[in-house]
C-alpha cells in the first residue's frame, strides 16, 4: 500500500520556542494551535490541486486521508498527514470504451490519467463487465488477460471441460504517488509550511498580547 506524507520545518518553532521561553504554556498552545490549523488547510488544498493535475474526482482524495491525520495534542505536538491507498484501476478515470464491445469488434481502450495529457492507449486492455449489481457500483472496468486458465462452471462451456482465461483490472497510479509526483509534492510542502508560518505568526501574536494583558491587569 502507497503513502504520501507531508511535513513541516520545525525551525520556526524552535524560534518561537526561544521567544517565549518564559511562558511554556503559551508556547505549547501557539504551536499546538498553528498546526492544527495548517494541517487542516494542506489537506483541503491537497483536495483542491491534484483534481486539477489528474482526473480524478476530489472525494477519492479525501477518502485516501481516512485514518491519516494526526492531530497534534497540547502535550504532544507531533502532526503529520498521510494519503493511503493502492493503485487505482481505470474504473477510477474517463476511459472509452465505456461498455464492452459485441464479440467479433476490437476498439483500443484509452484512458485520461493527467488531465493536460493525451488519452493514455492500453495495447492489452479490454473493457468488460465486472458483475456488480447496483446503480452504485462500477459496472465496467478495464480487465487484462493474465495467461491462468479457471475450468468453467456453468453453461454448456462446462459440460465439454472448456477453461476460460482468467482477467484482472488494470491498475496505475495510487493517490499518494499523484500528491508526491515531481512538481505536485514541492507545491504542497511549500503550502503547508507558508501556511504554518502565517498560522505561528498570527497565535505567536495572540499570545503575546495575552501576556502583555496579563502584566497590565497585575499592575
Amino acid at each position: 500500500m502507497g503513502k504520501g506524507s507531508v511535513w513541516i520545518d520545525t525551525k520556526e518553532i524552535d524560534l518561537l520556542s526561544l521567544e517565549l521561553k518564559s511562558f511554556p504554556k503559551q508556547t505549547q498552545t501557539a504551536i499546538y494551535h498553528a498546526l492544527k490549523r495548517s494541517l487542516d488547510q494542506t489537506k483541503t488544498e491537497i483536495g483542491r490541486i491534484v483534481p486539477k493535475e489528474y482526473a480524478i474526482k476530489q472525494k477519492e482524495i479525501k477518502k485516501s486521508f481516512i485514518g491519516g491525520v494526526n492531530y497534534p495534542t497540547k502535550s504532544n505536538l507531533k502532526a503529520s498527514l498521510t494519503s493511503k491507498g493502492k493503485l487505482l484501476s481505470f474504473a477510477h478515470f474517463p476511459f472509452t470504451p465505456k461498455t464492452a464491445i459485441r464479440k467479433g469488434k476490437r476498439a483500443v481502450v484509452k484512458v485520461t490519467i493527467k488531465k493536460n495529457s493525451p488519452k493514455v492507449p492500453s495495447k492489452v486492455g479490454f473493457t468488460a463487465t465486472t458483475g456488480a449489481k447496483g446503480e452504485d457500483k462500477v459496472q465496467f472496468n478495464v480487465f487484462r488477460r493474465i495467461g491462468v486458465f479457471k475450468k468453467s462452471t456453468r453453461g454448456r462451456y462446462a459440460e465439454k471441460g472448456y477453461k476460460r482465461e482468467m482477467i484482472a483490472p488494470i491498475r496505475t497510479l495510487s493517490i499518494p504517488q499523484m500528491i508526491t509526483s515531481e512538481g505536485m509534492e514541492k507545491r504542497i510542502q511549500d503550502f503547508a509550511l507558508e501556511k504554518f508560518e502565517q498560522r505561528l505568526e498570527h497565535e505567536t501574536q495572540r499570545a503575546l498580547e495575552k501576556i502583555q494583558s496579563k502584566v497590565k491587569g497585575a499592575n
